[in-house]
């Protein structure tokens, strides 16, 4: 037969492994979640650099392009700066 003392070792034996292996899937699920959290907040860095870099771009065309009228426009009031010096009249 099984004394007292034997069934609380045996229980408390029991009870530490599976608190062992409770703390064990505790730590591992601790670990993943923050793993995908950690992913989550890198993918979303990565996406806002590259709305950035997309932004940028739009930016840079943009401005190539008001340059291009830029030079059109000094251009045409080059034009009619020699036009009116030509026809004498004077500022």
């Amino acid at each position: 037969l099984i004394t007292d003392e034997e069934e609380n070792t045996g229980g408390t034996g029991e009870n530490t492994g599976k608190s062992n292996i409770r703390k064990q899937c505790l730590f591992f699920v601790t670990f993943i979640l923050t793993l995908v959290i950690s992913l989550a907040l890198v993918s979303f860095v990565i996406f806002l650099i590259i709305q950035t870099r997309n932004k940028m771009d739009q930016i840079s065309s943009r401005l190539i392009f008001e340059k291009k009228n830029i030079e059109e426009l000094k251009k045409m009031n080059n034009m009619i700066l020699k036009h009116l010096n030509q026809s004498g009249i004077k500022e």
